[in-house]
C-alpha cells in the first residue's frame, strides 16, 4: 500500500515542478529565477504532500 502513496506522491510532485518551472520560465526575469526558486520550493514541496495524504485511503497509512 505504500506503494501506491509514494507513486501518487512522485505524480504530484513532478506536476507541480514541471508546472513551476514552466510558469517560472516564461513570466518572470532571469535576474528574479533563483530567488523564486528558492521562496516557492517550500509550497512545490507542500501541495504534493497534503494532496497525497488527503487522497489517502485507510489501509494505505495503515489506519485499523
Amino acid at each position: 500500500m505504500l506503494g501506491k502513496f509514494a507513486t501518487r506522491f512522485v505524480g504530484v510532485l513532478f506536476s507541480v515542478l514541471i508546472l513551476t518551472a514552466i510558469v517560472i520560465h516564461f513570466f518572470f526575469s532571469n535576474k528574479l529565477t533563483t530567488d523564486l526558486w528558492i521562496i516557492v520550493m517550500p509550497v512545490i514541496l507542500g501541495i504534493p504532500i497534503l494532496i497525497s495524504v488527503v487522497m489517502a485511503k485507510d489501509d494505505e497509512l495503515s489506519i485499523h
